[in-house]
């Protein structure tokens, strides 16, 4: 089952294969990390508004949902 973890580039993710996510605050902006086991990591900025900007607070429900 993959997870779409970035709307703008239609990036999916097994949610199986992450190791660690946690979500923090850079510049003002809120931010999901989410670390691969492959040791590859995505960045997601919480964009809600924005007509294809992610919300990570639901994009992270589904990822621990999928767990």
């Amino acid at each position: 089952m993959l997870i779409q973890l970035i709307k703008r580039s239609r990036l999916a993710v097994n949610p199986a294969d992450i190791s660690a996510m946690f979500i923090y605050s850079s510049n003002g902006d809120r931010v999901l990390e989410v670390k691969m086991r492959g040791g590859e990591a995505y960045r997601v900025r919480h964009q809600p508004e924005c007509l294809d900007g992610d919300d990570i607070y639901q994009v992270h429900k589904q990822l621990m949902e999928a767990q």
